[in-house]
């Protein structure tokens, strides 16, 4: 049986991430870093959707994570537009990936367990 993710679940994951390590973002010149990842935090579980699953058909950079996200689980649990946060199940790895059709994303390239960078990137 295929575990269903949540809304919930995807949240729970992307504040796990927050908690867990310090984001690799800069900030813009005159604003704090707090004040910074605490609005881009904000935007992100803003964006938080019923995750869906997603299927990685291509990838941008060439010898990034696209070889563990093909073959694996993966949900779609952010979005904004064509933009994805993306994610495998059961692993604490996030992606960025961007497409219309949620079975043919394309991955940026590489992933990390930095949700916010990852969503940013």
């Amino acid at each position: 049986m295929l575990y269903a993710m949540n809304r919930i679940d995807a949240i729970t994951k992307i504040e796990a991430s927050l908690k867990s390590c310090e984001p690799q973002v800069i900030a813009p010149k005159g604003r704090s870093y707090e004040e910074y990842v605490k609005q881009l935090s904000e935007q992100l579980l803003e964006s938080v959707i019923d995750p869906v699953l997603v299927e990685v058909t291509s990838t941008i950079i060439e010898g990034g994570d696209f070889e563990s996200y093909k073959p694996a689980t993966v949900w779609g649990i952010a979005r904004i537009g064509i933009n994805w946060l993306i994610t495998i199940e059961g692993e604490p790895e996030f992606a960025l990936a961007f497409g219309v059709d949620p079975l043919d994303l394309k991955m940026h390239g590489c992933s990390s367990s930095d949700v916010l960078a990852e969503w940013c990137s």
